[in-house]
């Protein structure tokens, strides 16, 4: 990877996993088994690069696993500058023979010394503060203390970089608390699961939205699964309706929709063009398998049929 190019987006990866999944074969074939980096960062990068972007992941590895994903990542044309951690990278093995995905067996996410965690915060904010954009992706264990989140969010507006927040819960409140947040990209399921959000009703979601914009989030996309998304952009109430296609692996939309929106700033997009280049990755990515993928071909097709309506005011 070379570090001086250029790159339009900065990921803050706090977690980046390696995954073994034993497939069925086709036709009564012999097993096929997958080996893929994960994440929730690098499933961003990955539909970045679908959308023609350059991304770049900042977050540790370690170990065995660690150096698979390095290999992995840059095969798949996304950039790394990792932090050598001590500990090994998590993995995970699963047996999706059933058609369910069965855990056999998994390896947790590492701690990090102290100097690792510098050289993570460190190496983030320098490769942020040239991209175009950045974006920050919350942990599913803690990987970094949630206070590193607050001095992001100081720093980060401090030095007037563009945010893309992808997190909830502690990261989040954390990262407000430090300073105001371009763009929120959040789920209903983390709404729910933070307390912020008791059910699907329409009403009740735009009165989240409202909340977390008082909480310092200039602008917020609330994805809501196959129901339209919300949105307050730009001072106004949008809803964002994508094609109801059969999914063949829902997983993954969200983070395809936050890369949609990342791109969107670089390109300038409006609120509502913004709204359907995200919705439109999301949904592209719904119709495949492997989170973070997508036919390049299909996000701009699919684009062009996501409604947009403008609401009202916010």
């Amino acid at each position: 990877m070379a570090v001086n190019e250029a790159h339009t987006v900065a990921i803050l990866a706090p977690i980046l996993s390696l995954t073994v999944t034993i497939e069925g074969g086709r036709d009564d074939g012999p097993d096929e088994i997958h080996i893929h980096p994960g994440g929730q960062g690098f499933w961003v990068a990955r539909m970045l690069r679908h959308l023609g972007e350059r991304p770049l992941l900042c977050g540790p590895i370690g170990g065995e696993a660690g150096a698979v994903i390095h290999g992995l990542v840059n095969k798949w044309g996304i950039d790394i500058s990792p932090v050598d951690a001590t500990a090994g990278s998590p993995a995970t093995v699963q047996d999706r023979r059933s058609g369910e995905r069965d855990l056999i067996a998994e390896a947790a996410s590492p701690s990090l010394a102290r100097h690792e965690l510098d050289d993570v915060y460190g190496r983030f904010l320098d490769h942020a503060m040239t991209a175009e954009v950045c974006v920050i992706a919350g942990q599913s264990s803690e990987v970094l203390p949630v206070e590193t989140y607050r001095r992001l969010g100081h720093d980060l507006s401090s030095a007037n970089v563009t945010v893309v927040g992808d997190l909830h819960g502690r990261e989040l409140e954390a990262l407000l608390g430090g300073g105001p947040l371009d763009l929120l990209k959040v789920s209903d399921e983390d709404l729910v699961a933070d307390g912020l959000l008791e059910g699907d009703d329409e009403e009740e979601a735009l009165s989240a939205l409202h909340d977390l914009v008082e909480m310092g989030a200039r602008n917020v996309v609330l994805s809501r699964a196959s129901l339209p998304a919300v949105a307050i952009l730009s001072g106004t109430i949008y809803r964002a309706k994508a094609p109801p296609l059969e999914p063949a692996d829902a997983r993954g939309a969200g983070d395809s929709m936050t890369a949609g929106l990342a791109a969107a700033i670089i390109r300038g997009l409006d609120p509502e063009e913004s709204l359907r280049l995200a919705c439109g990755a999301g949904a592209a990515n719904a119709t495949r398998h492997g989170l973070g993928s997508a036919s390049e071909d299909l996000i701009p097709r699919l684009a062009q049929r996501v409604e947009v309506e403008a609401l009202a005011p916010a």
